[in-house]
């Protein structure tokens, strides 16, 4: 969007600059509505594949052994507390990883096995875990290697072991793994990021006056009618434009990019134009200008700039009828502007 044309179109009134002013407020948090609003939809679709309710209220089941349940789908979440554990013998694998330990629960009533997340070092003969939470998962195959193991270890006979298994394996892996642990926690936190990002746009398209970039000036200079005034800087007093910037007769104005500036001029230090580079060859390096000045409150602030020369023009006619700010950069301008700030600038 450039201003050149509506801004030294002569006949404009205040009430016209005010309305353009907050025309482009809007319109650029309009523009910032889009990128929120794709998150929360995705994440929110995303979101509505998960058992979230059964993972956070699970089914709470009785330690009975073996376990049992009218239900046993996987994306059913049940915990229970199951006492006393004794380590199997074998571990699940994801890859080259063990990512679990198969513990058994015996009495005389039958025997259950359980899936638990694997421990740091080799894993413990005897635990008691507390309450946990995971899923039932049936898997014949899986029980026959695993029952294999235990009548070595308790020298039975494995045909008496799997008469007295139950038919499901209590997971408490697959369902909590880091991975789904991670999912957990950053569905939420991306649910919040969008939502805070989209009801601040939507609050600054509602009313555009309380952007902070008025409401910082308006504190800076203690104007209460600022919106008034940078109307009228806009609208009488326009010194020169470019693409980028406009400067009138006490600010330096920013309206493009949604980066919005009303900077007052007496409150400036020192300006310069910083030129940073990108690209991975020197061949195919990118020169990227931005137009950066210092407050005498110690405050540093940049503009990006489409071209070396918007920002010549401007510093010109700043140094014109503001002689005090100090202009470009040098090694003698940014001992100055340290003394006149009274502390070192670091970075420049």
């Amino acid at each position: 969007m450039i201003l050149r044309l509506s801004l030294r179109s002569a006949g404009y009134t205040g009430e016209i600059q005010k309305a353009m002013i907050l025309k482009y407020i809007r319109t650029a948090y309009l523009h910032r509505l889009i990128l929120p609003g794709l998150l929360l939809l995705t994440v929110l679709w995303v979101s509505s594949f998960l058992p979230w309710g059964l993972w956070l209220f699970p089914e709470i089941l009785e330690p009975q052994i073996p376990l049992q349940s009218e239900a046993q789908e996987d994306n059913i979440f049940y915990r229970v507390s199951p006492g006393q554990l004794y380590y199997t013998g074998c571990d699940s694998l994801v890859g080259d990883r063990v990512n679990g330990h198969y513990y058994y629960a015996i009495d005389g009533r039958g025997c259950q096995v359980y899936l638990l997340p694997a421990s740091d070092g080799s894993p413990e003969p005897i635990l008691s875990p507390g309450a946990i939470t995971g899923t039932l998962k049936e898997d014949q195959e899986l029980l026959y290697e695993i029952t294999d193991a235990m009548s070595v270890s308790l020298d039975w006979s494995q045909r008496h072991i799997l008469e007295m298994t139950g038919t499901f394996i209590f997971d408490a892996v697959s369902g909590a793994g880091p991975l789904n642990r991670l999912l957990y926690l950053l569905i939420p936190v991306c649910i919040l990021a969008g939502t805070v990002g989209f009801l601040y746009s939507l609050y600054i398209v509602l009313f555009p006056a309380r952007h902070s970039s008025l409401r910082r000036v308006r504190r800076e200079t203690g104007r209460t009618d600022i919106l008034r005034e940078l109307e009228e800087e806009l609208s009488a007093r326009l010194l020169d434009q470019t693409s980028s910037l406009c400067l009138t007769d006490h600010y330096l104005i920013n309206l493009q990019d949604g980066n919005f500036q009303f900077q007052p001029l007496d409150q400036i230090c020192w300006i310069y134009i910083h030129t940073s580079f990108t690209g991975l060859l020197r061949r195919h390096y990118k020169g990227k200008f931005y137009f950066t000045w210092w407050t005498r409150t110690g405050k540093n602030h940049e503009v990006p700039l489409p071209y070396k020369d918007d920002g010549v023009d401007i510093m010109e006619t700043i140094q014109e009828h503001y002689p005090a700010v100090l202009i470009r950069y040098s090694q003698e301008n940014k001992n100055a502007a340290e003394k006149i700030l009274k502390k070192k600038i670091f970075g420049v």
